[in-house]
């Protein structure tokens, strides 16, 4: 798969890479924080790791803060670490926090300075997810924090896989700053409890297939 070409990737590399040094040493007492408090509230391990998949197949291993009982805890398996935790029934409570706020994603800081991920792009898919859908396309960028489909599963509260794949290559085909800056935008007033029902930034049609019934947004 041809990587995206053109001045804008090696400069969003170099913005990437100031964000996340003069961020590191703040993320870093948030995560320690937390990581205490994860203790008190759901015992270890404190991160969740799993392999996913990153630019031009590249495979590499994500960190997060874990949200969810292990499955010994829950008493269904042998909670052996970095099984995926499927179950929404096992999120704890302190967990439940982590992913309203999307702190649980502050790990992912050391990513970015790796270049295994960047600011904005398609969030890394699983092995299996990618052999699922075809990634195509969306495989030539860094997978990232947020992005189109990141902001719709947030605002919508679903997210159907293949149309997650045709959104990211949507994001694809419109890489840039002005897209890149409006995503970041858009996640940090969504984050912060803006109004829901704006318009989306996707130019894809947000009530086509893929939706159940009853969840279909209006369009």
């Amino acid at each position: 798969m041809r990587r995206s070409t053109g001045w804008y990737p090696p400069v969003k590399r170099l913005v990437d890479l100031a964000v996340g040094v003069v961020a590191l040493a703040p993320t870093l007492a948030v995560v320690g924080a937390l990581s205490v408090t994860a203790v008190v509230a759901h015992g270890r391990p404190v991160f969740f790791r799993q392999e996913r998949v990153g630019r031009d197949g590249h495979h590499f291993t994500l960190t997060k803060l874990r949200t969810m009982r292990t499955l010994r805890d829950a008493s269904v398996g042998d909670g052996a670490v970095g099984r995926a935790y499927a179950e929404r029934n096992r999120v704890t409570p302190f967990g439940a926090f982590l992913r309203r706020t999307h702190l649980d994603e502050l790990p992912q800081l050391v990513h970015i300075l790796t270049g295994d991920m960047t600011l904005v792009g398609p969030r890394p898919l699983s092995p299996g997810h990618v052999a699922e859908v075809a990634s195509g396309r969306r495989s030539s960028v860094r997978p990232g924090f947020t992005c189109f489909a990141q902001l719709e599963l947030v605002e919508h509260g679903y997210l159907d896989k293949h149309r997650q794949v045709a959104l990211d290559e949507e994001y694809v085909d419109r890489l840039g700053p002005a897209t890149d800056l409006a995503i970041l935008w858009r996640t940090a007033t969504t984050l912060l409890g803006a109004a829901p029902g704006r318009p989306p930034l996707a130019r894809l049609d947000p009530s086509g297939a893929g939706w159940p019934e009853g969840r279909r947004p209006p369009g």
